[in-house]
Parts: C-alpha cells; structure tokens; sequence
C-alpha cells in the first residue's frame, strides 16, 4: 500500500489494486465516526487509527470476545492500522502533525469547543495542511446553538426523528439496537468524503465536510417524508402488528416471513395470493374473494386484519420460509423470510458471493460481513481487526526524516 510523503494526486484507478488504494487516513473519531473510517479502509485506503496509551475506551464495550476484544469495536476497526500516540506529549502531537501532512483525510468525531481544545478545529487543520480533507463528524455540526451539546445515540435518535417511528404507538418509543445513529452518519460522511476526493483529484485542494448526525438521522426517516408528500399524513409509531391485511409478519413452521400481499389502494397481489392459499388446500381461502377485500377501509379494520392472518398463518403453519419464499416468488407476490443470523451465515446466495470473509479478532478468527458492493478484478473486504499499537513503529518510522538509530557493532 502506497504511504504518500504529502498530500498530492491519488493513484489512478485502473493501476490502483483497490479503489482507494494509495488514500491515506488519518483516524480520530469516536464510536460517532469510526464507521466511516472502516469504510474507507474496505475500499483499500490506509486508514490509520491514533489510539492514546493503552488503547481506546471503544475496545471494552461488550459484547467481548473469550479473550476480551469488543466486537463491535472490532467491527468498526477491521482493516485500520492502530499507532498509539501520547498527544499530551508535545513530542507526540507534532509526530501526528507529521501523519496529517502525509495524509489526504482526517477524520474527527467532537464538537467545535472540542475540537478547538485539542488544535483540531477544522479552520486551523485546512489553514495548516491545504491539501487535507477534514471530515467533521459530530453530533450537531459544526454550527448553531447545539453545536457542543453532548449526545448519546439515544438523544440523536430522538433530535433526528427516527425515535418518534420506533415502537408501539400505546408505549413510549423503543431505540433500534446497537449504535444506529453512528452507522448513518458514519455511511453519510464516507460519501461525502468520497465527493471530497474527487475534488482534490480534479484541483489538489482539501476542503471541510461537516456533517451533523443529527442531520444524517433527519435524512434516513424510512418513507415518512412520501407519507406527507403524497397521503398528507404524518407517520406515527405503527409497532409490530400490521395496518393492513395481507401485510406483515406472519408465523411459519421455522419463524418468520414478511409478506406485502394488500398493501396499496389496489392490492395488486391478491387474485395470486388467493390462489396460493386455495392450491395449497386451504379452501377457506375462497372468502378472501368476496368484494370487500377490494375496500382497502376494511382490510385496514381490526376484523379485516385479524381474518387474513388467520387464514394465512393456518396456511403457512406446516411451510418453512424456503418454502413459503419460493411459492410466492413464483407467483410474483412480494414476501421474504425473516432470516437469523445462521440463515445468513448458511445462505447459499451469500455464500456464492463469497458475502462474509474471515477476519482476526484477537485470538479468534471469525466471520464478518463484506462490502455490498463489487468492483470487476478488484478485492474488496475487511482486514483483520488491530490490536493496540499495532503498527506504531511501522507507520512512525516511514513519516519523512525519521530515522531509526542504527544498532551498534558489538566489540570484537
């Protein structure tokens, strides 16, 4: 992988062995950000991640693997570099001056105040390396009142609005699992930064992209912004149970599947659907013929719900979701199974896509999701996960005018 000396033109494509290969990144976030960084690193960047002494707090958060390495810390650092530097140290904070201007992006995840602190606000990175990118991930931008509020992935949720369709509409609402709001703004800054590149390419000059999670979570509200726009309805909490017959989840002989057979002012898939559930021998299926089911008011009532799902669950109860997942596709009706995490693992689709690669994560050596996307000829996957410190001494001792004290000769 190409370590530049200083900022300049980025590696052709075509001779480029990854998309990005020849990139250099400088990494600094928190949870907020680092899944941008993992990103850049899947598309062959040198991301190289600056940990203080003893490693990031990131690396205790649970789950842990038997010999203590967090997963999802692991997940976020596949294919990154680890350099531990003191940046209290004088000594230590020039030596990341020296990373940054041998770099092409910087990666940040604190407010302005914060960032201000450390020497690291975005005006006097750019001013000190012009031909740097500083990506500016933080939880409410670089400007306005909330700028140096702190936030949890819970409270950006919540100021996104993602929180207020989570859930119940009965109960107060419920957070997705795991750290939602960082992986979309995570996904938001890796695109921008991406369009950043291309415009350092094009003019070698670097540039600030600022991005607010609060923001990036505001512009991933599901289909709540079509529901105004063309139904002049403002979404709520809808929970787990359908709003329509014919659509939801519904039980089968090993789990789930998702079935969209109503759904619609003209449910297009019904005539199939009924004649799926009367071929399969479910005869009481000739009820969903009678006028009323072309009515979207009573498929939408309680009774209209409630029957469907008696039908079709009687129906499904003997049908794994192969076998439900087949039937329906052939008859052109939307439906899908609700796949565990050992459906994917085994699935024949991912496997012949070769979707999950081997990574090293501490002691162990296990699966984790690929890139959803292929470029012909080209390899693009995660690296295993570093552990602290890792490359300190490779990436120091390759930054211009280090050098390494030649060992002295022993005495004859």
């Amino acid at each position: 992988m190409t370590v530049h000396d200083s900022p300049g033109p980025i590696a052709p494509y075509a001779s480029a062995a990854r998309p990005l290969d020849g990139v250099r990144v400088i990494d600094l976030t928190t949870r907020l950000g680092a899944y941008t960084g993992r990103l850049f690193a899947d598309l062959g960047a040198d991301v190289v991640r600056v940990e203080p002494p003893g490693g990031l707090p990131e690396r205790a958060v649970p789950p842990l693997t038997e010999d203590g390495t967090s997963l999802t810390f692991a997940f976020t650092e596949a294919g990154k570099r680890s350099v531990v530097l003191d940046l209290a140290d004088p000594g230590r904070a020039n030596q990341l001056e020296r990373l940054l201007a041998g770099a092409q992006v910087l990666l940040t995840s604190e407010g302005p105040a914060g960032l201000r602190g450390r020497g690291l606000h975005p005006d006097d990175v750019t001013r000190r390396h012009p031909g740097l990118i500083h990506v500016s991930v933080s939880p409410f931008g670089l400007t306005g009142p909330w700028a140096d509020r702190p936030a949890s992935d819970l409270t950006l949720l919540a100021a996104g609005g993602l929180l207020a369709l989570a859930g119940d509409p009965d109960l107060p609402p419920v957070r997705a699992w795991g750290e939602q709001s960082s992986l979309i703004a995570g996904v938001h800054a890796a695109t921008a930064a991406l369009i950043a590149l291309l415009a350092l390419e094009d003019g070698g000059h670097g540039q600030i992209v600022d991005v607010s999670a609060q923001e990036a979570v505001a512009h991933s509200l599901e289909n709540a912004v079509q529901y105004v726009d063309l139904e002049g309805i403002v979404r709520t909490r809808a929970g787990a149970g359908p709003a329509e017959a014919g659509t939801g989840l519904f039980a089968c002989a090993d789990g789930w599947i998702y079935l969209v057979g109503g759904l619609g002012g003209l449910p297009l898939a019904w005539d199939a659907l009924t004649e799926w559930l009367q071929a399969g021998g479910l005869k009481e299926a000739a009820r969903l013929r009678e006028p009323r089911w072309q009515q979207r008011a009573w498929r939408r009532s309680a009774s209209g719900v409630r029957t469907f799902r008696t039908l079709f669950e009687r129906f499904a109860a003997p049908r794994t979701k192969r076998e439900l997942y087949e039937g329906g596709q052939r008859r052109g009706i939307s439906i899908a199974p609700v796949a565990t995490p050992e459906d994917l693992l085994t699935s024949p689709q991912l496997t012949e896509r070769a979707f999950f690669r081997q990574v090293a994560v501490g002691d162990a050596t296990l699966p984790f999701p690929g890139s959803p996307y292929r470029f012909g000829g080209l390899d693009v996957a995660p690296g295993d996960a570093p552990a602290p410190g890792a490359h300190t001494r490779a990436v120091l001792d390759a930054l211009p005018g280090t050098t390494t004290p030649t060992p002295a000769r022993p005495k004859e």
